[in-house]
């Protein structure tokens, strides 16, 4: 009995866990439309408020017992690699940031094409691509 509540509380926690990520990854869809939308409509206001939502976001991403939480256990090897591509996120978005700030659409809308690469890195890793 003790074995079956143990195994149910397993498959709870790991099920909220791929729960909240699936969530997550919504929001940071949302929030990289919201930034490619600025851009398609020369709206500024758009582009950072996109890139406020997937800082925010993707700050949950620099907890390794979070990440760890969703991945299959078969790609538990690949934690670091999520753990990287969340950190250079971060990074990428403060640059895309400034860039706005300073009314460079040009190099902001490269920083955007990097952080696009950041998110299909971990994807093809994580998900097998």
């Amino acid at each position: 009995m003790k074995k079956v509540l143990l195994g149910l509380t397993v498959a709870a926690v790991m099920s909220l866990g791929a729960t909240e990520i699936g969530e997550n990854m919504k929001n940071m869809r949302d929030g990289l439309i919201q930034i490619q939308d600025g851009f398609l409509y020369n709206q500024k206001s758009n582009i950072l408020a996109g890139i406020t939502k997937v800082e925010e976001t993707n700050k949950k991403l620099h907890n390794k017992k979070f990440i760890a939480s969703f991945l299959p256990e078969a790609k538990k090897g690949f934690l670091n690699i999520a753990l990287i591509s969340s950190k250079s996120l971060s990074s990428n978005l403060a640059e895309m940031r400034e860039y706005v700030n300073h009314d460079q659409f040009t190099e902001a809308s490269s920083a955007n094409a990097v952080i696009v690469r950041n998110c299909t890195r971990c994807h093809a890793v994580v998900r097998g691509w």
